[in-house]
Order: structure tokens, then sequence, then C-alpha cells
């Protein structure tokens, strides 16, 4: 994204063209937040991959286990996200599959630790998104000028619906990002995307979603399990296999 990488070190400089560099970045070391119990029920402890803007104003990532999370180096005084994607490669499940928690800087933190939150997760992707939206060329709102905090206050309050304050992964961001460079923020469109229902059969036992905040789903013997889908594939989990679906149909594949 060399856009991205221009922007970036153009608002660094003009911001602290007269400074020395050491007074211009921080090394912190990310906090994972706990892994919903649901989730460590089925799938144990995950691996990490950790993705982060350096700064130079390049994109980093890291993989490896949550004891072993190394220091980052990361631009102070404007926002940038940290992205944990937590996946397990003996389940099949890549980075991307189940949602990440995250965090800002430096928002979040808290002496030289970086606290990451699954919400936190959703705004760094949120920032990511308008981030690649600006870069295909459309004009509109860089992510580190966005009133991050008045955002994360929104999302608190009755003026999103109650569903999306209960679950934030409902919400298209992808789309709404684009929105959002091309003609503004409107808070409107903070609004679950539209789901039907999907019943496959021969599916018992407990699911999980790829959110972290969908509560687990319990098929009883003899009848279908019976899920919320989209027109994009998502993916639940069993301790017996993943079952991947979407309004087009869907794949079982046992573990």
């Amino acid at each position: 994204m060399k856009s991205l990488n221009f922007f970036v070190i153009l608002f660094s400089f003009l911001l602290f063209g007269g400074c020395d560099s050491s007074s211009i970045r921080q090394s912190c070391l990310p906090v994972l937040p706990a892994l919903p119990s649901h989730w460590e029920e089925i799938l144990g402890e995950p691996l990490w991959r950790i993705q982060w803007i350096d700064s130079s104003g390049n994109w980093r990532k890291w993989e490896g286990p949550g004891s072993d999370l190394p220091d980052l180096s990361l631009p102070c005084e404007w926002t940038t996200p940290v992205v944990a994607w937590p996946f397990w490669p003996g389940r099949s499940l890549i980075p991307g599959m189940m949602r990440p928690s995250g965090a800002f800087f430096p928002w979040d933190l808290l002496g030289n630790e970086l606290i990451l939150s699954w919400k936190g997760g959703v705004e760094a992707v949120l920032w990511r998104e308008l981030a690649e939206a600006t870069d295909s060329g459309a004009e509109g709102r860089l992510p580190w000028y966005f009133d991050w905090i008045r955002f994360r206050e929104l999302l608190e309050s009755e003026d999103v619906p109650e569903s999306v304050r209960l679950d934030p992964w409902l919400v298209d961001w992808k789309e709404l990002a684009k929105k959002t460079v091309q003609s503004g923020f409107d808070r409107r469109r903070i609004r679950p995307r539209n789901f039907s229902e999907l019943a496959v059969p021969g599916l018992e036992g407990r699911w999980i979603g790829s959110s972290p905040f969908a509560p687990p789903l319990d098929a009883a013997p003899d009848e279908p399990l019976c899920i919320q889908v989209t027109e994009s594939a998502a993916a639940w989990v069993s301790s017996d296999g993943i079952l991947k679906c979407s309004t087009l149909g869907w794949v079982y594949v046992p573990k």
C-alpha cells in the first residue's frame, strides 16, 4: 500500500520535522485479552498473528504463541492500530477466519503495555479498511484523522442498534469504510447486515462462530443446526469439524 506509506511518512514529517527521531517512537509490549471461554473449550490455546505499523510507516507482522509476544516500536502522536488474529493451524483455522482483538496506540497504552481487547479488534479493522479505501484512490478521510474516542463512545451508546452493541461484527465494516471515505461518516450506517437462516442437518453438538461476541450454538440430536448467514462466507467450528457457509450454501470439513 504505497500511498498509505506515503501519507504516513508525509504526515509524520510535517508534524515532527524538527524533532529528534527518538522522540516520535515508543516501544511497548502488547497484552492480549482472555480468549472467550467457548473458543477455548472447543479449540484450546491459539497462536497469534500480530500486525502493526512501525515508525517508518510500514506494516509489520509477527506470529507465535501468546506467551512470547514481541516489543513493538510504534510512532507517537497519531493514532495507529495493532491487530492480533488468533489462529489454530492444527484445526485448519488460518489467520483471518476468526475475528481479531486489537488496540489503538497511544489510547490503549498503560505504562509500557498496550492493552488489546476484542472490541478494539473491530476498531483496528475499521482503521485498516479506511486506509485501504483511501489507498484505492477515493478521496476522503484518512484514518488517523478520524475521531476514534468519539467512535468508541458511539458504539457503546443507544445511538446504535442493541444487536450491534452486543456484537459489533454484525456490521459490514468494509462497506461502511468505503462510504465514509467517499461521503463522510454517518452513524446511521452502523447497522447489522441482512441475515437469513440456514438449517444444516446432521451436525449436532456445540458450535462456535468467528465473532468472539457471538454465543455458542447447541444443536440437539436429530435436529438441524440453525445459523444466521449473509452473502459473505463465514466459519462455524465444533470439536468435530468446520462449517463454511453463506446464503449460497454450505460445506462441512471434518476434523
